[in-house]
């Protein structure tokens, strides 16, 4: 397990806390070494961010580590992204531990331990590999839990939320010919009851660009968001580009698991339909 522990602990007035990386992994270790930067993303309850910082190799310069490094103007120390996103405070976090791997392009930080000065108790994070998925077969801890929430708290119009998904799945459910896609926007009034806030629609590139999804007590989050009538529609040649982004994919069906991939989510209606039924 790799970690990061807060060097100049007693003096912030030269340059303020640095962050050395130890116990990298043998492989991360390797091609750090040879690629000298890269970008660093990190792993937040609703998924991957780029950071603006990168992870430097102990060869470039005279400090001796590998070290996390400001890469763009304005991007915040690692410890206060991690504590933004996890709702602390960056000035008590002593170190983090981490899963350390690389994709294409960046360096992934994923934290599974938070440790704190003085006594306080540790903090220990469950990262789920699709935190924004909701299927019949994957339900995200995060989205259920908000639905759950916020279903209870709109008690006076719950039952028009759950309704506006159990129409459309019923009528979709009637293989209809020639249903556009954007047909399932007319959840989105429902959706954004529930927290998905899809924003504008785009008729270039990514349908969603900035959607945003508001969990409990985390910041908001912005991921884009691409609608498919079904999942396999994703895998089409003009979205190659959207499979290599961060991005949730909105449906009704749910018929190719190849659609969740990498930084890639998926949100079924039907699934979304059942859970609200359960819930009301």
């Amino acid at each position: 397990m790799a970690w990061i522990e807060q060097t100049k602990k007693g003096s912030r007035k030269s340059g303020g806390p640095q962050y050395y990386l130890q116990g990298l992994s043998e492989n991360v270790s390797a091609v750090l070494s040879v690629r000298r930067r890269f970008p660093i993303r990190l792993w937040t309850p609703y998924g991957i961010i780029d950071t603006g910082l990168e992870a430097v190799s102990k060869k470039v310069g005279s400090v001796g580590h590998d070290r996390i490094q400001i890469a763009r103007n304005g991007a915040k120390q690692i410890a206060f992204q991690v504590a933004h996103w996890h709702k602390l405070k960056s000035s008590d976090i002593e170190r983090i531990d981490f899963g350390d791997t690389l994709d294409d392009d960046a360096f992934v930080m994923t934290p599974s331990r938070i440790i704190f000065f003085g006594r306080k108790a540790p903090k220990k994070i469950v990262q789920d590999s699709h935190p924004l998925t909701l299927t019949r077969h994957h339900k995200s801890p995060i989205l259920t839990q908000e639905f759950r929430t916020r279903m209870k708290a709109l008690s006076y119009c719950s039952s028009w939320v759950s309704g506006q998904f159990s129409e459309i799945v019923k009528q979709h459910e009637q293989a209809l010919k020639n249903v556009d896609e954007r047909d399932l926007l007319r959840t989105s009034g429902a959706l954004h009851r529930l927290g998905i806030d899809l924003g504008v629609y785009r008729t270039a590139g990514i349908d969603y660009p900035n959607a945003t999804f508001s969990m409990g007590e985390y910041p908001a989050y912005k991921c884009p968001v691409e609608i498919e009538e079904r999942s396999s529609g994703f895998l089409a040649a003009h979205h190659k580009s959207h499979r290599k982004m961060r991005a949730v994919v909105l449906y009704m069906d749910h018929d190719e698991p190849g659609a969740l991939s990498g930084y890639i989510d998926v949100i079924e209606l039907k699934a979304v339909e059942l859970l609200l039924r359960e819930l009301t």
